[in-house]
């Protein structure tokens, strides 16, 4: 089996029938009816790919995109600053997005969790995936600081790049733009108060 294409095939199939509000194991047998797929695709697919259903699925949808996003970066992209390795790799995954799949598919797959928890993980774990393509190796409390800033961040981007139809998305590169700009200038301001505090300390 062909992991790359059949994948995607097999994901954006089974997300059609989800679509039609048919429920994931419907939606999974339908799939592999549809691909006519054989037993040993169909059972590496069940124990290895979706023993978890729609959970599952959604971390399948993010490890091929994670893939392809590593895959994506430039040459000069270790000369970057932080948060242009940050922009860069948040625009990457947002536009593979696009190009693969359904991105409203992608939304409603997401909610059909109902679980606040459940999507906060997903949220960490796409944050903590491009905290690490971009190099940074904190281990101490801004480990959790920086990836529960860019939840935030990717949250407000993926929702404006829904329903944005600029050409390469460039309302939605400005949006994240001004919004890293936003954090800097914070990260900065906090720096200089807790200098002032530390000194006035001493």
């Amino acid at each position: 089996m062909n992991n790359k294409l059949d994948l995607i095939k097999i994901i954006n199939t089974i997300l059609n029938f989800l679509d039609k509000d048919l429920d994931f194991e419907k939606s999974q047998d339908l799939t592999f009816r549809d691909l006519k797929l054989s037993q040993t695709q169909i059972r590496i697919i069940n124990e290895e790919l979706l023993d978890n259903g729609i959970e599952s699925l959604i971390v399948l949808i993010s490890n091929v995109i994670n893939e392809k996003m590593t895959k994506k970066k430039p040459k000069s992209f270790i000369n970057f600053r932080v948060n242009e390795k940050i922009k860069f790799l948040v625009l990457q995954r947002l536009k593979i997005i696009d190009k693969y799949f359904e991105k409203k598919q992608i939304l409603k797959l997401v909610l059909k969790q109902k679980s606040l928890s459940k999507i906060n993980k997903m949220l960490f774990n796409i944050s903590d995936e491009v905290w690490f393509v971009s190099g940074d190796s904190s281990t101490d409390f801004n480990y959790y600081t920086k990836r529960f800033i860019l939840m935030n961040i990717y949250v407000s981007t993926f929702l404006y790049f829904l329903r944005d139809s600029s050409e390469d998305f460039s309302k939605t590169e400005n949006l994240l733009d001004k919004q890293i700009k936003a954090v800097l200038k914070f990260g900065k301001l906090k720096s200089k108060i807790m200098n002032i505090f530390y000194s006035n300390k001493m």
